[in-house]
């Protein structure tokens, strides 16, 4: 079974992006943009059409270990705004049914999501604006307000930065949690929408009207080294970090899960 990394005792975060709602064991998703090639080919990128099949092998992978309740998609499943394209069409449906049959399957409507409902109707699969798991609500996150009840979302499409000894950069897909406001954010499966740099790019504050006041500055990133976390510090102090220097770094200090520490990793600066 995936281990993942316990956030709380409703909330778990797996390896790749999803997360569990437990003890119901509800797997949930997002942003996952079936049909983002083809919008893409219509602006004249040329993309190998290979992330629906990806993904999906990635979700299937995970009913298999961990044996769902219910598979929800919290928003984001097409890409397309105007209209369906006929990509699609083609891979929402192979999607849904290929994997309605292992869990049965509920859409939140995302922003992207406008033309869904003629799709998932052929299919039996629910739309919905939101759902509630045992007190865990889940959400896309680009509409609505927040609550005092435990939350997911997707839209933000969160990621970090960073940048090693030598210069050398990487961004990875991250969650955010933020345990007093209770709300976890996910990652997007998508393999081509990029993720918001939200060390970086500071207007991600602004990015759903879900978020509090004060924006991601308590969240938490939390991404997967070779299936094990990395929790780093909060986005407000990683945003210091870069903004002490004129060429900030970020180090991390990988920890054994034998020393006592707050996470099996830790970020400082250098």
């Amino acid at each position: 079974m995936v281990k993942g990394y316990k956030l709380s005792d409703r909330l778990r975060v797996l390896p790749g992006g999803a997360a569990l709602i437990m003890p119901e064991e509800v797997l949930v998703i997002a942003d996952l943009h079936l049909g983002c090639e083809a919008a893409l080919e219509q602006e004249g990128l040329s993309l190998p059409r290979v992330q629906t099949r990806k993904i999906g092998r990635y979700v299937r992978e995970l009913i298999d270990s961990v044996s769902p309740s219910r598979l929800i998609v919290a928003g984001d499943l097409k890409h397309n705004f105007s209209r369906n394209l006929a990509q699609e069409w083609e891979d929402v449906s192979r999607f849904v049914r290929d994997l309605s049959e292992a869990a049965p399957m509920v859409v939140v409507k995302g922003n992207h999501d406008n033309f869904l409902g003629s799709i998932l109707r052929e299919l039996g699969t629910p739309l919905v604006r939101e759902t509630e798991v045992g007190g865990v609500r889940v959400a896309h996150g680009h509409s609505g307000a927040p609550s005092d009840i435990p939350t997911i979302i997707g839209h933000i499409h969160p990621s970090i930065g960073l940048r090693d000894g030598v210069d050398a950069r990487t961004k990875d897909r991250c969650f955010l949690y933020n345990e007093r406001a209770q709300m976890l954010i996910l990652p997007a499966l998508s393999l081509v929408a990029s993720g918001l740099d939200v060390v970086e790019q500071t207007d991600s504050d602004r990015s759903s009207p879900f978020l509090p006041a004060n924006g991601l500055v308590d969240f938490v990133p939390i991404s997967f080294a070779e299936g094990r976390p990395l929790r780093f510090p909060p986005v407000g102090a990683l945003r210091a970090i870069r903004t002490s220097d004129s060429t900030p770094r970020v180090h991390v200090s990988i920890r054994t899960d034998k020393q006592k520490a707050l996470s099996p990793f830790t970020c400082f600066q250098g």
